[in-house]
């Protein structure tokens, strides 16, 4: 028998269903305690015989190109468990609309096996930033994306010193106006399925990065170094894309931020816009074809860079 439902704020048994709300993972009940009036809703996980970590480091294993027998191995003996072949398999099959990348895996795994993603550690300004890319899904990109293709595949050499007086876009001030759509969509439902197995707010982006990487079918990349000079401040700019993706013809240069529906929107888009700036830059692939986004497990905002009409601040003569 299934666990009664309970009230996450009081533990009341008393409850009552409300309607149901939009999907992170799939259907999404809504609740309301009687006693103290807090509504809640039910996850896809919430009654599952397995913790969410173990579910999500399961589709994780089997998208690296390991078969349902070796994830079943795997995932035994990591989390001294026992699951069965059928459960992974119905997993996956679950969560196929969310971890979209079983319509190209067969494919990716037929040309590179399981070597497929590309780590390498790069230091900054004394901070650490683990770049990968997805070998497979960069391979199946369209011929017009080949400058974006060698310029990911750059820096398995390593990472090239930036400016000696660089500046993060973050430090740098311009005024700017942009038109931002807004929307639930599939960054928000893939985040919200990886922070299920979080532990403490620290593995975060981490968590959201890698399970993006490994699991969707359209992010190549993770921390992409950009950098470029500024004419316009007077300035050497520096940063990190913290997920790349490329959809419907166009690079995504986006950004994970927690709460992001309280970002300050100044800042965080000014930021965008000098990452796909930079990108557009080295890349030699028009503004145009970018798309700025930031998101987390509850809002996605989104805008065209090229549309942005931006003020400048110069910090120099």
């Amino acid at each position: 028998m299934k666990n009664p439902i309970t009230c996450p704020v009081c533990h009341s048994k008393h409850i009552i269903r409300k309607g149901t709300a939009r999907l992170k993972f799939g259907s999404s009940q809504i609740y309301r305690c009687k006693d103290c009036g807090k509504k809640f809703r039910e996850n896809r996980l919430s009654h599952k015989s397995y913790k969410p970590k173990v579910i999500t480091a399961a589709l994780t294993h089997y998208n690296l190109g390991y078969t349902i027998e070796e994830t079943v191995k795997y995932i035994n003996r990591r989390f001294k468990v026992r699951v069965s072949k059928s459960s992974i398999h119905v997993w996956i099959k679950e969560f196929s609309d969310i971890c979209t990348y079983h319509r190209i895996r067969n494919k990716v795994i037929k040309k590179f096996g399981k070597d497929i993603i590309v780590s390498k550690d790069f230091e900054h300004h004394g901070l650490n930033y683990n770049f990968k890319y997805h070998r497979g899904k960069l391979d199946l990109l369209e011929p017009g994306f080949d400058a974006l293709k060698g310029y990911v595949r750059s820096f398995e050499k390593g990472c090239p010193d930036y400016y000696k007086d660089d500046e993060r876009p973050s430090q740098l001030k311009i005024d700017m106006e942009i038109n931002r759509g807004t929307k639930f969509n599939q960054a928000c439902r893939l985040s919200a399925l990886a922070l299920t197995a979080k532990r403490t707010n620290y593995e975060r982006h981490s968590l959201v990065e890698n399970f993006m990487l490994i699991n969707d079918s359209t992010t190549i990349a993770c921390e992409v170094p950009v950098w470029f000079w500024e004419k316009n401040l007077n300035a050497g700019i520096f940063g990190h894309i913290d997920v790349l993706q490329v959809r419907f013809g166009l690079i995504y240069v986006m950004d994970y931020k927690p709460g992001a529906i309280h970002e300050n929107v100044q800042k965080v888009a000014s930021q965008l816009l000098f990452y796909s700036s930079g990108l557009s830059f080295r890349t030699k692939i028009p503004l145009d074809k970018f798309r700025c986004a930031w998101f987390d497990d509850e809002v996605y905002y989104e805008f065209n860079p090229r549309e942005a009409n931006v003020k400048y601040h110069r910090s120099g003569g």
